[in-house]
């Protein structure tokens, strides 16, 4: 089922995915990276995998009006979300629908690439570092985040275990591919060998509160290419996810049923 890998999300599954897992996990890990990529006022970003926007909201309220934000994505239907938002405050961004691979900006353009979550997912990481290095101005830099070790979120783990053991192993292969750059080892070297130097690269653990596992979990599946194999299950199956989700996470559970878990990623960062 290739779909499963694919986190090609139309339009209805980008609303989703802006509305669920945005406010739950990936905007607090996007305004993590913004911040330590330190910008400053009136600098040109330009946010690469941007998917419906939210590290280029986040930046382009620090840059200010006086700066600049360029977000770009391959997936039609995250534009399509990111531009239905409205402005953002600060900084004007222009939306594209584009390639990590052909960047619509000249040489030496920009200021800071962000890339958040997103250099895992490429098929061709140094055609797209190339591509950030060739935007950037001299001394710019670029700044990315890709998850550690599956085993360090919790959350991750657990879901990607319970719908391997109860619908099967390529479903779950819909969320494992976000896993796919989780050496600090690697993400130097493709730093270092698209000519970046000064390259850093630590982690950040963030303790997310999020709904109880019986009301995220269908949610969080809906918003992603796991949601074809979840969704053709068979109902005891489903439920077997959930009921083995709250059991693994049990752990985490606090007085109001809600959860409290540990998610770690890695920041790294280059300069031209």
């Amino acid at each position: 089922m290739a779909t499963s890998r694919q986190w090609q999300l139309a339009h209805e599954a980008a609303e989703r995915y802006e509305h669920i897992l945005v406010p739950a996990i990936l905007g607090p890990f996007a305004q993590a990276l913004v911040k330590w990529s330190d910008l400053q006022s009136g600098e040109v970003v330009v946010d690469i995998g941007c998917g419906t926007g939210a590290a280029a909201r986040f930046a382009a309220e620090r840059v200010g009006p006086a700066g600049r934000v360029i977000g770009i994505d391959v997936n039609g239907g995250m534009i399509e979300v990111a531009k239905s938002r409205g402005p953002a405050q600060g900084a004007p961004i222009d939306w594209y629908e584009k390639s990590a691979y052909d960047l619509p900006l000249a040489d030496q353009s920009a200021d800071i690439a962000l890339c958040a979550q997103t250099l895992q997912f490429l098929d061709n990481r140094p055609q797209a570092l190339a591509e950030m290095y060739r935007v950037l101005k001299p001394g710019g830099r670029v700044t990315l985040s890709s998850w550690t070790d599956i085993q360090e979120s919790p959350y991750f783990s657990s879901l990607v275990a319970a719908i391997s053991q109860h619908i099967n192993h390529d479903t779950a292969a819909g969320l494992g591919t976000a896993f796919n750059l989780s050496s600090p080892g690697e993400i130097r070297s493709l730093l270092n060998q698209a000519g970046f130097r000064a390259v850093e690269v630590t982690v950040a653990q963030l303790e997310l509160e999020l709904p109880p596992a019986e009301e995220l979990v269908p949610r969080h599946i809906s918003a992603t290419p796991m949601a074809v194999g979840f969704n053709t299950a068979s109902e005891a199956d489903r439920q077997a996810v959930l009921n083995d989700l709250t059991t693994r996470l049990a752990p985490f559970k606090m007085p109001d049923r809600s959860l409290r878990v540990p998610f770690t990623s890695y920041l790294a960062r280059g300069y031209k």
